[in-house]
């Protein structure tokens, strides 16, 4: 399990993976001629040069000769460029030093000295990704763009923000944490902690999830770097002063700290020069060793508390771990090969681990920790599980402990070997739209702590290693009596429910407070009232922002890609073909409608998804089953959901989908493995059926926190629109609480799920309306048809039925609901009603909704308020228009509730407050998602899954370029003039004052 990045929240970020098309080629290096070793290009030195074929690249290691900064580019004929700068960050407290610089950094700089340009520069680019993030101990700014204007304008962005950035102490105390009055400007509110950091991480530790495993990850290494909390913890935070703020990025944010990467095929010397221009101002420096990481001296058991987790079983709430250090993380080859036994341990039902802690159901499911961490300098393994009882601590660790000792004797199954390594090398084929990103982030830990980048990318050659060394006696044996049995350095962690937590932590921030406060004289207080005035007016003043590089609409292509694909029906069924290079893979998407199933089984879906492939069949065990599918497939998925019709918010459909992919000399097996899940699951498979349902509970309670913004807006939005009605049913807190009390009460009945699963397979399995999709090579045509027909026959598919159209009847309800659950922060929406996908209001809707997050909702929620994040998301293909917050805190929800209010009178005099600059930057930001990278899989999809045709886009395309800012504002005016809907996430404590002062009548929702 990697560690716990802590990301700057951007509306970029939150559309990073959404589809993008691929714009033209621009001039690359024809070979590397110039780039050999010893060559040295603008003040670089090649060092290495290196041909990585499995990825079809070129990996060139230069250094630069007066700094040390080190660099690597990645050549590749990819027009996704990516720039990535990293340091080096380890701390020696918990103040969140790194975090916040991280924060403040993209504050304003030298050369661009405007209030947030890293905000301000996300509406004048296309960057199809754009973020910073702090790890445990590195921070690092990524960003890619397809455009070369683009990339040059946002790296020097970049560079300056890191190695030049003003760091203003009113800007920390916005983004850190500040002493001021609840209401800035009265001084008889009371003084109290605000600041973007400190209530992002009080929110990061009311996940549990988030808090078992930074607690965890403090005690197993009890000295240096690891003993903190990088991101910082709330009683630290307010600790931090602004001129530790910026000795720390004197420090650390140094070119002979840094180290930088790009992707793609922009030409090298152009980084090359914009690089060595900024950093060769800088003197070399010599940086301090780190606190050396100490390990645990013997074996150690630390008992911790947390909140109640209301979603959960009480009687079973406990949580644990037994965690070993592991090899040093700079040997790539070790650490590949502890990733792969780790694996060959815990994953899938043939594995030790799953068979003994999973299937056992002793817990719900795996704990947070469990799996490998690679992000510290030192790795560590974990094993544990969740949702146990207090009691069966000391059984868990024996039976972790036991299956250790019973597979050092007996070893591994050589298929289960193969079947491991066969998902390896499938996931070097696939063709990933954000292949060059996901490297650049993922070699950065490596990277700071020594490791080789270029290695890291031979992926080929490890495995062969790993095939060498498992001919020798064995192998993966010795490594498990080396890393866990005779491993001292092991860690029991336990952590149980403590009903006074939430109110300790409330007070212990009280006891903080007030001893802060008793401390400050009348000049003190004086002086943090004026603070707190003249951040607000920085925050309401306007700031030329003239200064900052931008695109024009101009650069936008007029056309939008297009991913032909063909309609060759298999019978009466409709299959869409999409023949294009897949280096060898295929993918393949069946689709049902389930519209009609009977009411009483909706709530079920989602679980019947989850169990197919979790269960035996009748022709094989699940540990069997398991294999097949990890040897010939990259997985089998199923999924439930809902869509609303392009054409009309009054029509919806309920899908099913089964999906897959394989190598194409597994494309027989594969349909084989489809048709064997979808039609002959062993739904008496009673014990398993139970862990699913424990499973499946688990991971949807874990989701809420992570996510809290998006489960609002379904909650605002179920009563808006049919779709949004289903949506929130399959997906939103509505299934949370359903699954929650089916693990609770329903594993003592489990014969009734288990009729309700056969009732869905039945359903699902009659004639009702399908479709297929094949992706694949033009090669592997044949292949698929032969063996689609089998399938389509198995479930026996149908064509479409003249019902399908039909409008369903739905009539809106708009309420306010506060729904409590064990959170510190709030998390809010506010939902309108909207139009369909092809409705000529569509564009100009979803171009306010950029407006309104990026002129006013922004500042409002998220510089005053506090919260992490927050803005206004129009859903196109739902046909909603959703204001929310993230990461709330309780003293800043009646400030958001009036920011929604303001908003909308905003709004609504929109073409007098902006100008044709602001319109150009929203459309902009806008075709940032619409014109997102696409994976191979996703192909003509949009057609298949939404019914949305390329002639669609385009028309809609083609109606944002025109949208003026006058028609915004009409827009607005009779849109945001209707009713709408209200949800917050929220501490019950918090939601009973809440409702109880609020002048409009709100329902207070408990999950218990």
């Amino acid at each position: 399990m990697t560690g716990q990045l802590l990301f700057r929240q951007t509306t970029a970020s939150l559309r990073a993976l959404l589809p993008r098309q691929r714009a033209a080629r621009f001039g690359t290096l024809s070979n590397t001629s110039g780039l050999q070793p010893g060559n040295v290009i603008h003040g670089f030195k090649v060092h290495k040069v290196q041909d990585v074929p499995e990825f079809d690249l070129t990996a060139i290691q230069l250094k630069h000769q007066k700094t040390g900064a080190d660099y690597m580019h990645v050549l590749k004929d990819d027009a996704n460029n990516v720039f990535n700068v990293g340091f080096h960050t380890p701390v020696t407290d918990s103040t969140g030093v790194p975090h916040i610089l991280e924060h403040v950094t993209l504050c304003g700089s030298k050369a661009y000295p405007v209030r947030d340009p890293f905000f301000k520069m996300l509406n004048r680019s296309m960057a199809t990704f754009m973020n910073a993030m702090t790890g445990s101990d590195y921070t690092m700014y990524p960003f890619s763009t397809q455009n070369p204007v683009d990339f040059k304008n946002l790296m020097d962005v970049y560079m300056d923000s890191t190695f030049q950035p003003m760091l203003r102490e009113l800007d920390f105390k916005q983004e850190g944490w500040r002493l001021e009055h609840e209401v800035h400007n009265d001084r008889e509110t009371p003084l109290i902690f605000k600041g973007v950091v400190y209530n992002e991480m009080k929110g990061a530790l009311s996940d549990l999830s988030s808090l078992f495993y930074i607690r965890s990850q403090q005690h197993l290494y009890p000295g240096g770097t690891y003993s903190h909390v990088s991101g910082g913890d709330p009683e630290s935070i307010t600790n931090l002063t602004h001129q530790q703020l910026l000795a720390f990025h004197a420090h650390h944010y140094h070119p002979s700290n840094a180290r930088f990467y790009t992707y793609g095929n922009f030409p090298i010397e152009e980084h090359l020069k914009a690089i060595n221009e900024r950093i060769s101002k800088f003197s070399p420096i010599e940086l301090k060793p780190e606190t050396a990481t100490e390990l645990l001296p013997g074996p150690k058991t630390v008992r911790v508390t947390c909140p109640p987790d209301s979603l959960g079983d009480p009687e079973k709430q406990t949580k644990m771990s037994v965690s070993f250090i592991a090899n040093q993380q700079v040997d790539i080859f070790e650490t590949f090969a502890v990733g792969i036994l780790t694996s060959l341990l815990l994953d899938g039902a043939a594995a030790p681990m799953y068979k003994a802690l999973i299937e056992t159901n002793i817990g719900s499911d795996y704990a947070a920790t469990t799996g490998y961490n690679q992000e510290a300098k030192i790795t560590n393994v974990s094993f544990g599980l969740q949702g146990i009882r207090s009691e069966d601590v000391k059984k868990v660790e024996d039976i972790i402990m036991r299956v250790l000792q019973e597979t050092a004797q007996t070893g591994f199954d050589p298929k289960r070997v193969e079947s491991v390594l066969h998902q390896t090398e499938l996931s070097l084929k696939h063709r990933n739209a954000n292949f060059g990103m996901m490297v650049g982030q993922q070699v950065m830990s490596n990277w700071v702590h020594g490791g080789d980048p270029l290695e890291f990318l031979e992926v080929s050659k490890r495995i062969e290693q790993l095939r060498s060394a498992m001919t020798k006696p064995r192998y993966f044996e010795t490594m498990i009596e080396k890393y866990f049995l005779n491993n001292k350095s092991r860690l029991v962690f336990v952590m149980e429910p403590d009903e006074s937590y939430n109110s300790n932590l409330i007070a212990n921030e009280k006891s903080r407070l007030a001893e802060k406060v008793q401390s400050l004289t009348e000049s003190d207080k004086q002086r943090i009232y004026e603070e707190g005035v003249k951040l607000a007016e920085s925050q309401e003043m306007k700031t030329d922002v003239s200064c900052l590089p931008t695109l024009t609409i101009a650069d936008i292509p007029a056309k939008g890609l297009s991913y032909p694909t063909e309609d060759l029906p298999q019978g009466s069924v409709p299959v869409q073909w999409r023949k294009t290079a897949t280096n060898g893979v295929s993918y393949v998407t069946l689709d049902k409608r389930i519209d009609n199933i009977p009411s009483h089984l909706k709530l079920y879906l989602p679980l019947y998804a989850s169990a197919l492939g979790s269960l035996s069949t009748e022709n094989h065990t699940l540990p069997v089953l398991d294999e097949a599918i990890r040897m010939h497939t990259g997985g089998i998925s199923a999924d439930v959901s809902s869509t609303a019709s392009p054409t009309s918010l009054s029509s919806a459909t309920a899908n099913f989908t089964l999906s897959s992919n394989c190598l194409d000399k597994n494309i027989s097996s594969m349909y084989h493995l489809l048709g064997e899940i979808a039609s002959k699951t062993s739904w008496k498979d009673m014990e398993r059926l139970r862990t699913v349902v424990l499973t499946a509970a688990s991971d949807a309670s874990q989701g809420v926190v992570q996510n809290g913004h998006r489960y609002a807006m379904k909650a605002a939005a179920a009563g808006v629109t049919q779709s949004m009605s289903l949506t929130e049913t399959l997906s939103g807190l509505t299934q949370v609480g359903f699954l929650g009390k089916l693990a609770r009460n329903g594993v003592d009945k489990i014969e009734e799920v288990s009729e309700k699963m056969e009732e869905i397979a039945s359903f699902v399995s009659s004639g009702v309306s399908s479709k297929a999709a094949v992706i694949s090579d033009v090669s592997s045509q044949e292949a698929h048809k032969r063996n689609l027909d089998g399938l389509l026959k198995t479930l026996a598919c149908q064509g479409p039925a003249e019902a399908d159209s039909k409008d369903q009847i739905f009539t809106p309800s708009f309420g306010r609901t506060f729904f409590a659950l064990p959170l510190s922060v709030n998390f809010t929406a506010r939902t309108f009603l909207g139009v369909p996908y092809t409705h000529p209001d569509a564009p100009a809707l979803q171009l306010l909704s950029s407006l309104m997050t990026n002129h006013f909702l922004h500042r409002e929620i998220r510089e005053k308020g506090g919260a992490y994040g927050g803005g206004a998301s129009y859903s196109p293909l739902e046909g909603t228009l959703s204001l929310w917050s993230y990461r709330d805190p309780p003293s800043g929800l009646a400030n958001t509730m009036g920011a929604y209010d303001r908003s909308i009178e905003w709004a609504s005099g929109i073409a007098k407050e902006l100008g044709q600059r602001e319109l150009d930057e929203a459309k902009l930001s806008v075709f940032q998602g619409i014109d997102a990278p696409k994976n191979a899989s996703q192909e003509g999809m949009t057609r298949f899954r939404l019914g949305v045709t390329e002639e669609m886009q385009q028309e809609r395309r083609e109606r944002l370029f025109a949208v003026t800012l006058p028609e915004i504002a009409d827009v607005a005016n009779r849109y945001l003039s209707s009713q709408s809907a209200f949800a917050v996430l929220g501490g019950k404590s918090d939601g009973e004052q809440f409702v109880g002062q609020a002048a409009e009548s709100w329902k207070l929702v408990g999950f218990e």
